[in-house]
């Protein structure tokens, strides 16, 4: 072990959201939407970071292949295997790696890691990304010539990094796309449409969709919707490489079904809640942000045999508590539970208290400036003060 070190942190959105790489970013940041910003407060207590735009509508899969490349540098390898199977193209943009050294060893021999954060469906991208790093993959393996298989795929990279942070997460799916599942494909549909509309147009570099791969929603080229529709319509055909099921209960679990935790990873999960008890129901309340409060509702109403109980009704606006809790069937400790920061342990999922907040309260949405970059501070010097494993 060695004592605290200041790794650079890796901000990642959630669906629908942005990083640094779109315009709009300049004007609204993800992680400092009306209030506070997330990377002037971690700036400011020693630590690097970025906010890297992993795509808003892609898949766990393909976003963890973009952040790889974004982090380490290079052009995003999707795989041999994985992009024959979904149809699309094996190879995405360049990038320079906002930490070209990363994994590598330091002076003191030491390796170079990186801390990440995850919101929302980043926190099922950080999990693939650690997936991947740790076992790698053995269909691309067993597919791919060795000469051209990405170094993702390869494997044995988990003391890469220090620690993994998921706020309001969709760890294990969410009930909203099963309580509105005849809206998800016309609203999948109506929202690729305006990607592939906006395609070669100021827009798409405002607020890139980032599915250049697919073939549809280019920054640099215009697309016809004649040419994009039946892209689209094969995108929401596979499941396994789609956000829509992923975000869902059925998608959630299965997609993730193969992580697991790691001994030398300090885990930690945050999350919220703005709905109250009613009876054998529950509702959200008039401080939750106002668009969410008919989504919430959904998802309070909504039950099956498997998602049911205050635990699953109850949520943010768009996640639900069991959700965001911790992944289901991996080790976690109540933080609450620990007499001090010293008793925090790697491999397991150190679940903070929960919050009053919505799912936006993570973005600086309703939130004061001190409170939302204090709340950032004190995570990742927390994370800072913690032994470093090797």
């Amino acid at each position: 072990m060695q004592n605290k070190s200041n790794y650079p942190v890796i901000l990642i959105h959630g669906f629908l959201c942005w990083g640094t790489e779109s315009k709009l970013c300049q004007f609204v940041p993800t992680f400092g939407m009306w209030h506070g910003n997330a990377r002037y407060a971690i700036s400011d207590i020693g630590n690097r970071n970025y906010a890297p735009h992993v795509g808003p509508f892609s898949s766990m899969w393909d976003r963890a292949c973009i952040l790889y490349a974004m982090i380490k540098g290079g052009t995003v390898d999707f795989g041999k295997v994985h992009s024959e199977k979904m149809g699309h193209a094996r190879y995405g943009a360049t990038y320079p790696g906002y930490v070209p050294d990363w994994g590598e060893l330091d002076e003191a021999g030491k390796i170079k890691k990186i801390i990440l954060v995850g919101h929302s469906f980043g926190g099922p991208t950080v999990r693939t990304l650690l997936h991947l790093l740790a076992e790698g993959d053995p269909d691309e393996v067993a597919g791919t010539e060795p000469s051209e298989l990405s170094d993702l795929f390869k494997g044995g990279k988990q003391k890469w990094v220090h620690a993994a942070v998921t706020l309001a997460a969709t760890h294990n799916g969410v009930t909203l796309p099963d309580a509105a599942r005849p809206l998800v494909n016309p609203l999948a549909t109506f929202l690729y449409k305006i990607g592939n509309a906006t395609s070669g147009t100021w827009f798409a570099k405002f607020y890139d969709f980032n599915l250049d791969w697919y073939g549809f929603t280019s920054r640099d080229n215009h697309i016809s919707l004649k040419e994009g529709k039946q892209k689209i319509r094969d995108l929401l055909a596979h499941e396994e490489d789609n956000i829509y099921y992923e975000l869902s209960t059925t998608g959630g679990t299965a997609c993730l079904a193969k992580t697991k935790t790691y001994d030398n990873i300090y885990y930690f999960s945050y999350y919220g809640r703005r709905t109250r008890r009613h009876g054998s129901f529950e509702l959200p309340t008039r401080d939750m942000w106002a668009p969410f409060a008919l989504f919430s509702i959904f998802e309070c109403l909504y039950s099956d045999e498997t998602h049911k109980g205050e635990e699953w009704q109850a949520n943010d606006g768009l996640v639900n508590v069991a959700a965001a809790h911790h992944p289901i069937g991996q080790p976690f400790v109540e933080y609450s539970t620990l007499a001090s920061d010293a008793d925090i342990r790697p491999g397991i999922w150190n679940v903070m208290p929960q919050e009053w907040k919505d799912h936006t309260s993570y973005m600086g949405i309703g939130e004061t400036d001190e409170g939302y970059n204090e709340f950032f501070k004190e995570m990742i010097t927390r994370i800072n003060n913690l032994p470093v494993i090797e």
